[in-house]
């Protein structure tokens, strides 16, 4: 099942950068936030989920994690919101050069979460409720080290074959011998190396690095912090990526801790972002 899936990243990506975080990185996201949302933002976001439906008044924001996804394969005017492209030895952001507004595919990941800031709270009905889901999704897609990438379509275009044991491997088996995009391999391969179910690495997370003391303050930054920070982690890990292109476990235990971190991470800002976006009382 798992070659199937590694099969399937290998052959099927949009024409740009591909789909960030699978549907596991993007619920694990969701679900760290969904338990650290204050009062106000819990009611705002029922209240939301109510006025599309009564059926959905106790949904999770997992369940809407990965809509963005879906829509923008019938939306091309959403295309770039998923993303920004840096290139690898830049370190800073430039607005003029990657983050076009005229681009009929959209700007960038960046400007779209300045404006969902008052979107979330300030849109009403079907619109207010796709402002939700885009946040949720966004705040996922910016933490994904290669969705700050320019080279190689965040690496889209670079094959590797991946023979890793990862967490879920163990004793004496032998890990298996599967292919896919470079890209793919942050999108959804590391995070099915290390569990079985996406609930699990929400665990893990909240046991590990989610207690460490790089955690307190985590949540703070702009969306351009954001994405340089990721930047940084993507020079690093496109760094370590072997010249032969074979990823093997001395390259998973070097970005084991980059997924932790930009996973959980993730899950922290989406919390801070809607409970300050409805903390806020004016929508000018």
């Amino acid at each position: 099942m798992k070659t199937l899936a590694l099969s399937a990243a290998f052959t099927c990506a949009f024409v740009g950068q591909a789909l960030a975080w699978g549907q596991e990185g993007h619920s694990i996201v969701a679900e760290i936030a969904q338990r650290r949302l204050n009062d106000a933002a819990r009611a705002a976001v029922s209240t939301i989920f109510t006025n599309v439906s009564p059926l959905l008044t106790h949904a999770s924001l997992a369940s809407l994690a990965s809509w963005a996804d879906d829509f923008r394969a019938s939306h091309e005017a959403t295309t770039n919101w998923h993303f920004v492209d840096i290139p690898l030895a830049e370190d800073a952001y430039d607005p003029a050069r990657e983050c076009k507004a005229d681009d009929p595919k959209g700007d960038c990941i960046i400007a779209e979460l300045e404006r969902l800031k008052k979107d979330v709270r300030c849109k009403t009905g079907e619109e207010q409720f796709n402002a939700l889901k885009f946040a949720v999704h966004f705040l996922g897609d910016i933490q994904q080290p290669l969705h700050t990438v320019l080279e190689e379509v965040g690496g889209n275009n670079i094959f590797v074959e991946v023979q890793v044991k990862g967490l879920i491997c163990t004793g004496s088996c032998v890990p298996t011998t599967d292919f896919a995009k470079f890209h793919a391999v942050w999108d959804s391969v590391l995070i099915q190396k290390t569990v079985f179910a996406w609930g699990s690495y929400v665990e893990r997370l909240e046991a590990g690095w989610l207690k460490s003391p790089e955690a307190a303050g985590a949540d703070a930054g702009t969306p351009t912090d954001w994405a340089l920070e990721a930047h940084k982690a993507a020079q690093a890990v496109w760094a370590a990526k072997p010249a032969n292109n074979i990823l093997t476990d001395t390259y998973y235990h070097v970005a084991l801790p980059v997924l932790d971190r930009q996973i959980a991470v993730g899950g922290l800002r989406l919390a801070r972002f809607l409970n300050e976006a409805f903390a806020a009382q004016t929508c000018q």
